[in-house]
């Protein structure tokens, strides 16, 4: 066959020759997809943030990815192997701007021949807005509850406040941030804690300090108790003895809430010394108070007693003794 009729017979209708080798092609890969095994995940979208602008709403937390490839390949192909994240440094103004959902894929997909892999949604709109900053104080959290009869009588956070940035009206809703849960189970003393700052906050992050330390004074609750007692008499002189019982009288104690709660004053918590009554009649005694040292006396009323003593036919009657002091 001549050249020049090689080349006609190749030109000759051409558009049908381009047809048929197109459809070819087209056939050879529709065959290579039928063959081909899927395997889909929900992938956790994550967000790099960077530029003057900064995300003012939430971007969906999952998109999914769907990996086709032959039934060998996609067996391996673990959810680890997959990450998913839009970048917002693209972003040059406020308002809602699209972005493309990107996909990071593990090396070995570079040898999967044929590989197909599809994101939905692939494209994101979000609403921007200028980046803003401001200083906020920080508020320790505390998880559960001192044991009964403690508590917390101040506390310190340092540093007192943190820089916050994020989208402008994000930032400005924001008051305060907290540090994550401090337990205050079985604790009975003060203590210093040093603790992160709670980062579940939407769409705002903290600028620079991410530990705080947090110191707690704690101390025993107190408790104010008053009694009504029986003063006790003490050293009657031969002779004489009580005419009549001593009047009660209230005993009002301080102390810790623990202690003084579950305290029951003995008979010789309020005692009425008689060793300067040398005579019958009306005495005005002095009360004094013995109690344990954990406790403080706030009152004793009243604080002297009106007493009555008489002469008795004998030194062994009933509450007359002496003790010596």
């Amino acid at each position: 066959m001549k050249m020049p009729d090689f080349f006609v017979r190749l030109t000759d209708n051409l558009p049908i020759k381009l047809l048929a080798v197109a459809a070819a092609v087209l056939l050879y890969f529709s065959y290579q997809i039928t063959t081909l095994d899927s395997k889909s995940f929900s992938i956790p979208l994550q967000v790099r943030e960077g530029g003057s602008f900064a995300l003012a709403d939430d971007p969906p937390q999952y998109v999914r990815v769907t990996v086709r490839a032959k039934p060998e390949q996609t067996a391996a192909v673990q959810k680890g192997d997959i990450t998913a994240y839009i970048d917002t440094s693209s972003v040059t103004a406020s308002g809602v701007s699209s972005l493309s959902v990107k996909l990071g894929l593990k090396d070995y997909f570079t040898l999967m021949d044929p590989l197909d892999v599809q994101v939905k949604p692939n494209t994101i709109s979000l609403h921007f807005e200028q980046n803003a900053a401001k200083s906020v104080p920080v508020k320790a959290f505390f998880l559960g509850s001192l044991p009964e009869g403690y508590e917390i009588v101040s506390q310190t956070v340092d540093p007192e406040n943190v820089k916050i940035v994020g989208a402008q009206s994000v930032v400005d809703a924001v008051e305060s941030v907290s540090t994550v849960g401090i337990d205050l189970q079985n604790k009975t003393e003060s203590f210093t804690a040093t603790v992160k700052i709670e980062t579940d906050l939407r769409r705002v992050q903290v600028a620079d300090v991410q530990d705080v330390t947090v110191r707690v004074e704690i101390k025993a609750q107190a408790l104010t108790r008053s009694f009504s007692v029986s003063a006790q008499a003490l050293n009657l002189n031969a002779g004489l003895e009580l005419a009549k019982e001593l009047d009660k009288v209230t005993l009002t104690l301080s102390g810790t809430k623990n202690a003084l709660s579950s305290f029951t004053p003995g008979e010789s918590a309020v005692q009425a010394d008689f060793s300067d009554a040398h005579t019958a009649g009306i005495h005005s005694v002095q009360l004094r108070v013995n109690i344990p040292d954990e406790f403080s006396v706030v009152a004793v009323d009243p604080p002297v007693l009106e007493a009555e003593l008489a002469e008795t036919s004998s030194d062994f009657s009933s509450g007359n003794f002496r003790e010596d002091l």
